[in-house]
């Protein structure tokens, strides 16, 4: 019996080494790629961008797809029971006096951990922010613009939104939202199909949406969806306005495309909802665009934006009443502060310098997109 155990725990000793050296190995695999991807976007793009990571993708969606719920939430949940556990054992260890040999398990865990998901992180997913951007590879002229061209793109998005809105039917019956919100998570995709047409490196395959039971969380937190790099999810957060979820899950659906940046996000999720067939997708994807460009002329001139909103029709400002009241009420100020503190140094860390600003770029976008021939 003694011999049993004293083998046992050499063979527990054993990984210990083992894991560490694995440990560094991904690191240096790692470094590399990130060191070769920030010299040679090209590089990136062709052999990485539009070579490797099309087909983890694919992988990843056609099993993610099979199943009707979030395999991301299933992850984060046993990560944290694993973590537990091994905190457990650790606690306990001081009980049973092997506390030297438990500590020295868990910090090897931890580093072999922390070095396989860095690793899947940026071999799965986050590569991706060092290709070539995505105003390049839709030839759109980005620069500096003047107050005249942000009026005039906000004005042309108005004028498209009543349009689009006066003629969509939408009621808060739950019966109704629900169906709706089911819609939504299973067509979003159908967006990029036009655009793949024009555009290979956006996809036509099939990718579903999904709906976060812990949507609360999100809420709380001030966010309207993940993507989940381990399982190659789009989730969103369901509980927002209904307006609101097409333009999200076709952001979240650009992030599975490979496209990690926040703006180029939002800017191919309203080309999405734009070429969507259905009114709700148009709808939402215009109605983040007005947001969005009306936050930013209002900033440089109140009274341009006051008479340009004018023209609003009254459902549109009552859609936009109810999501400023949505997240008014459900957003927890130091919660949300911290959810953003740990956004902004994400971003900062993965090429975007300009942190939570990033998203503000969608604005530069949709007026280049604008300047081209006058029309959004």
């Amino acid at each position: 019996m003694y011999i049993q155990v004293h083998v046992s725990t050499r063979k527990k000793k054993s990984r210990i080494p083992m894991m560490l050296a694995i440990s560094a190995v991904l690191a240096v695999l790692t470094f590399a790629a990130r060191k070769l991807a920030v010299s040679r976007p090209d590089i990136t793009e062709k052999y990485y961008s539009s070579g490797i990571f099309p087909v983890t993708s694919a992988i990843q969606t056609g099993i993610s797809n099979i199943f009707p719920f979030s395999l991301y939430e299933i992850f984060i949940m046993l990560i944290a029971l694993i973590f537990l556990y091994m905190l457990y054992r650790l606690v306990r260890s001081i009980y049973l006096k092997n506390f030297s040999e438990e500590a020295a398990r868990f910090a090897a865990f931890i580093v072999f951990a922390v070095s396989l998901w860095w690793f899947l992180f940026n071999f799965l997913w986050n590569l991706n922010n060092y290709r070539i951007p995505l105003k390049d590879r839709l030839g759109l002229q980005v620069e500096m613009y003047s107050e005249s061209e942000l009026s005039s793109t906000y004005k042309a998005l108005v004028l498209r939104a009543n349009e689009i809105r006066s003629g969509l039917q939408l009621t808060n019956e739950n019966t109704h939202r629900r169906k709706m919100v089911k819609t939504v998570l299973k067509t979003a995709w159908e967006g990029y199909k036009p655009l793949s047409e024009k555009y290979p490196f956006f996809s036509s395959r099939r990718v579903n949406v999904k709906g976060l039971i812990f949507s609360r969380i999100q809420t709380i937190s001030g966010y309207a969806g993940v993507y989940s790099f381990l399982t190659g999810e789009p989730n969103i957060n369901i509980e927002p306005p209904l307006v609101t979820l097409p333009h999200a899950a076709c952001h979240e659906i650009a992030h599975q495309m490979g496209i990690t940046f926040e703006d180029e996000a939002n800017y191919a999720g309203f080309l999405a909802c734009k070429n969507h067939t259905e009114p709700l997708f148009q709808y939402s994807g215009y109605l983040s665009a007005i947001t969005y460009t009306g936050n930013e002329l209002y900033r440089q001139s109140p009274q341009l934006y006051e008479e340009i909103s004018l023209l609003l029709i009254d459902e549109i400002k009552d859609d936009q009443r109810n999501v400023r009241n949505f997240w008014d009420t459900y957003q927890k100020e130091r919660i949300t502060k911290i959810a953003d503190d740990v956004n902004e140094l994400y971003l900062k860390s993965n090429n975007q310098p300009d942190g939570l600003r990033s998203y503000g770029k969608f604005v530069d976008l949709l007026i280049a997109d604008f300047l081209e021939d006058g029309e959004i």
